[in-house]
């Protein structure tokens, strides 16, 4: 089969692009697109290795290890990861869903009579124009649009929340609210930030005023959430308890800010991402 390098390179990143968000959907991250663009580019490169020969062991091993540190770098360019054991996680499931639609492909390219797929060297090709590729990838990204709105609002169910601030002594329990919009995260730690909108705890550690603050272990930090933007006081001293109507306890690993109530109306904001 004759192979062209554009076709390669091109059906490699969008299929690249499918793994990570397929993956992106079942590790609840949010990828960026620059992040994206950058590793579907590498893998593209990558899919180069299907001219390379593997007739030799050394061949076929130097192949293989390329593949392997390829599919890292990929991974740790598109998704940022918080350690060694989110690394391993991520990379788990990465390594699954590859798996799973490489299965796919040779399966369909078992039981295709047009021979349209060829695989070698761990890579696929695919001998379809651009011109049905671009269209095949327009319709699949309208269908899966429809069907995550459909899903959205037809699966999505109010829930209520309880978040609970324990720190040494001091204990408080607000109502909490889950926004996606809460993605801050405290510059020092890398940990997210549960926002407490309440007076009782900002007179409580006298947050009014700044070198009481810091003595307390706080740090002033930008935010913006549904509640507003402005300067957040943030430590990552205490445990944050997230409970759910049905009962079900949270223990989330985060920073605690605080800030004054909005007409005295306490609540909690969480980014609802931190309960998987």
């Amino acid at each position: 089969m004759k192979i062209y390098a554009d076709v390669l390179i091109v059906t490699s990143c969008l299929v690249e692009f499918i793994y990570l968000h397929t993956a992106a959907a079942l590790l609840h991250r949010k990828l960026r697109g620059g992040r994206v663009f950058t590793a579907c580019i590498f893998a593209g490169v990558m899919s180069l290795l299907i001219c390379a020969d593997g007739g030799t062991f050394i061949g076929a091993l130097l192949i293989t290890l390329t593949k392997a540190a390829g599919i890292v770098v990929t991974l740790l360019i598109a998704v940022k990861v918080k350690g060694f054991g989110d690394f391993v996680r991520c990379l788990a499931v990465f390594l699954a869903i590859r798996a799973v639609y490489t299965l796919l492909i040779i399966v369909y390219w078992e039981i295709s009579d047009a021979k349209r797929i060829f695989v070698r060297n761990f890579t696929a090709y695919f001998d379809i124009s651009l011109l049905k590729l671009a269209a095949a990838l327009i319709t699949a990204y309208v269908l899966l649009s429809i069907v995550e709105t459909v899903k959205r609002r037809v699966c999505s169910k109010a829930v209520n929340y309880e978040a609970r601030f324990q720190c040494g002594d001091y204990e408080v329990t607000l109502p909490a609210v889950a926004d996606t919009g809460n993605r801050l995260c405290d510059s020092f730690t890398g940990l997210p930030v549960v926002i407490f909108c309440c007076d009782d705890m900002y007179r409580h550690y006298a947050l009014d005023e700044t070198e009481s603050g810091m003595r307390a272990g706080f740090r002033l930090t930008p935010y913006s959430t549904i509640n507003g933007i402005g300067l957040l006081h943030v430590t990552s001293k205490g445990n944050v308890t997230i409970t759910d109507d049905s009962g079900e306890n949270y223990d989330i690993r985060c920073c605690v800010g605080i800030k004054p109530s909005d007409q005295n109306h306490s609540r909690a904001i969480f980014n609802p991402a931190l309960l998987e």
